[in-house]
């Protein structure tokens, strides 16, 4: 059985925004350091368009000239602590290649890798999500399959990159796509709500680089006033991608979004 030390490679392009993804990994092999790193720009669009896989590969070059110098990962680990860093030092075990792989993967799935549309959604976010398709079915503008998108239905889980586990919400298409993230900010676990925030950018980014500008992006979000000011990082991260963002618990927003998702359908509007 041989132990291997590791380390989370992250970046922070902009030190004031604060915002820190996770980008890659670094192992310590007997024949060198292992250094792997995220291979499409998805996930690091959703906080920067200054830094692109080409500077991410770059870095990865650095990192790995300074192992192979005679670097241990701890000193590496104290050097890299700039925009491009690497986290505290930790290890595994494994008795054979096949078992290091596997434990790569973990690794890759625990604190890299986006996580999947079907896992993320929590039981605050399905009200969101029931309390908009109710509506949508009310006015009789909510699909029942994907393929409805064709007949200007709000369709669920619209697929945007199924290899990288994305789904839009809720698209509608009429001309052009408009597309609906939810965000439950009700729950008070900061941590949670970031990392969520930016699947909910990296989802958005998805739908933009794949419609270019034939697609309107909305979040509509959940949370009273003290909320609102508790997660406005969250908030200032999607509304960095979204065209608009609406608060659930806001009439005035929610007319506003209604409005425009039912005139997108050619559904005629009474107010009575």
């Amino acid at each position: 059985m041989n132990t291997y030390k590791y380390s989370i490679v992250r970046i922070t392009p902009n030190p004031v925004r604060a915002e820190t993804i996770n980008v890659g990994l670094v192992v310590m092999k007997p024949s060198g350091p292992d250094v792997r790193v995220i291979e499409t720009p998805t996930k690091l669009k959703a906080i920067t368009n200054d830094f692109g896989l080409e500077a991410l590969e770059n870095s990865q070059k650095q990192l790995e000239t300074i192992l192979t110098s005679g670097l241990s990962i701890e000193q590496a680990s104290l050097f890299f602590q700039g925009s491009f860093a690497l986290s505290s030092v930790g290890t595994f075990h494994a008795a054979n290649e096949r078992e290091y792989e596997l434990k790569i993967n973990e690794l890759n799935k625990l604190f890299i890798t986006p996580e999947r549309a079907k896992k993320r959604t929590e039981v605050s976010q399905k009200r969101i999500i029931t309390e908009l398709k109710d509506r949508f079915e009310k006015e009789g503008v909510m699909g029942k399959n994907l393929k409805e998108i064709s007949e200007h239905k709000v369709v669920q889980g619209y697929p945007l990159s199924e290899s990288e586990g994305l789904y839009a919400e809720l698209l509608l298409k009429n001309g052009i796509y408009h597309l609906t993230e939810t965000l439950d900010l009700r729950i008070s676990n900061n941590r949670q709500k970031m990392g969520e925030s930016a699947f909910k950018a990296v989802t958005i980014n998805a739908a933009k680089t794949k419609w270019n500008n034939c697609v309107k992006t909305f979040v509509v979000y959940a949370a009273d006033t003290p909320q609102e000011k508790a997660h406005s990082q969250q908030l200032n991260l999607v509304g960095g991608y979204a065209d608009n963002v609406f608060n659930l618990l806001s009439s005035e927003d929610m007319s506003k979004y209604y409005d425009h998702m039912l005139v997108a359908a050619g559904k005629s509007l009474n107010f009575n």
